[in-house]
């Protein structure tokens, strides 16, 4: 009685390490593009002048996202201010919800692509994150672009911000067969102590 109360506690170990190298979920990076607008407040009522972006409003997922975005337009957007002239980056520049997913980005680097009165277009690369529901993404780095165009000079509203990221997904990658191994030792040793049980 004492050894098949041993061996039970002994497959039920083995079961459980089994269980952990088993379960391991690998992230795939995040693909795809996304375009969102809205109403920007800036620091200066002229647009060659503005270094900072104060206040946002209005902000929705636009036109036909893809990839790892798709299905989430009309999303509404929160965007937190930032400067570019002496780049204050804010912990993450936007997030939103859609579809039990949280979709958020951190931005890491900004630059004045080019600035007049007319028109605003700022670049840079920052990092989008997925969580929530469905499969399990990496955090992934991308480049985004911003935009205002005002064609009479004088005083401005709204912005396009698009965020791509070509990168191919790569499938996940076998492992070399150690979990399958694991798993046809765990079953083998299962096998022989139901044997024994029976015996």
């Amino acid at each position: 009685m004492k050894n098949n109360k041993k061996n039970a506690l002994l497959l039920a170990a083995g079961l459980f390490i089994t269980g952990l190298f088993c379960t391991s979920v690998q992230a795939i990076p995040i693909t795809g593009s996304i375009d969102m607008s809205g109403t920007a407040t800036l620091d200066s009522t002229l647009l060659g002048s503005a270094d900072a972006a104060t206040g946002f409003s209005g902000v929705s997922v636009g036109g036909l996202p893809t990839g790892a975005f798709a299905g989430t337009a009309g999303s509404s957007v929160t965007w937190s201010a930032f400067n570019w002239d002496v780049p204050t980056l804010p912990p993450t520049l936007w997030s939103f919800v859609s579809g039990g997913r949280t979709y958020s980005f951190v931005l890491s680097a900004v630059s004045v692509f080019t600035q007049n009165n007319f028109f605003l277009n700022l670049m840079g690369s920052g990092t989008l994150s997925i969580t929530g529901v469905g499969p399990s993404y990496e955090d992934t780095t991308g480049f985004w672009s911003f935009t205002i165009s005002n064609p009479t000079g004088g005083a401005h509203a709204n912005f396009e911000f698009t965020f791509a990221n070509s990168q191919t997904a790569v499938p996940s990658v076998p492992d070399g067969g150690l979990t399958l191994a694991l798993l046809g030792f765990a079953l083998i040793g299962a096998e022989g102590l139901r044997r024994k049980f029976k015996n």
